[in-house]
């Protein structure tokens, strides 16, 4: 019973683990994708405000921010995945901690 209940306990550890690893990439994308965002707007500002306007420029800046805000609607999309699976790790953890319990009480039960 006690392999049974560290390799559960280690699974979930595990688990949760990968999540929380697989959240912190994506908030470091995010912040990427903010920045990059950030960066074409004020690339397209500088573009108009310019007076001699390119319009081969602004047509670039206009396809770039439109990509980068594709780019964070997806990141959003699965960043929400991320937390619906960080959740059901979480879960998964008090699930195994409960069972965990249970097994300690019938331990004590059994030898006491």
């Amino acid at each position: 019973l006690h392999g049974l209940r560290k390799s559960r306990l280690d699974a979930c550890r595990l688990q949760l683990a990968s999540v929380d690893h697989c959240a912190d990439v994506l908030e470091t994308q995010a912040r990427e994708l903010v920045h990059a965002v950030d960066s074409a707007l004020a690339q397209h500002r500088q573009a108009v405000s310019a007076g001699g306007v390119d319009v081969g420029s602004v047509v670039e800046c206009r396809r770039r921010r439109h990509e980068l805000q594709g780019g964070l609607g997806m990141l959003s999309r699965r960043r929400t995945l991320v937390n619906e699976v960080a959740g059901l790790a979480r879960a998964n953890l008090r699930e195994a901690l409960r069972q965990v319990e249970v097994l300690e009480k019938l331990v004590e039960k059994a030898s006491g």
